[in-house]
């Protein structure tokens, strides 16, 4: 899910910069491009600063019946990497050590 308080501090960073272009452009004061250019500063601030504030919730590994014997038949051939890289492409939502476990697991 994504964060719309980031979103919106996005929106209004890439707004400002237009701003602080189209100012420059119509022949305004330079304090005002000025001005717009620290606003954008500040919103691509709190927006990255939301970013980082959510943090990923790690899915459990689950494997249907088919990917368990396809994952069996790259370790029986001694591809254990090989494995893992292909758990790894089916579970997006788990992080990599959990993925490597439940390979090595089977």
């Amino acid at each position: 899910m994504r964060n719309s308080k980031s979103g919106l501090a996005f929106s209004a960073a890439a707004l400002f910069c237009v701003v602080a272009v189209i100012t420059r452009i119509a022949g305004s004061p330079s304090f005002i491009a000025i001005v717009a250019i620290i606003v954008a500063a500040i919103a691509l601030f709190v927006g990255l600063n939301s970013r980082v504030g959510t943090k990923l919730v790690d899915q459990p590994v689950v494997f249907t019946q088919e990917q368990i014997d396809q994952l069996k038949e790259l370790k029986s051939r001694d591809q254990e990497a090989a494995a893992i890289r292909q758990a790894q492409l089916w579970s997006r939502g788990s992080s990599s050590e959990a993925v490597a476990e439940a390979v090595r697991k089977l």
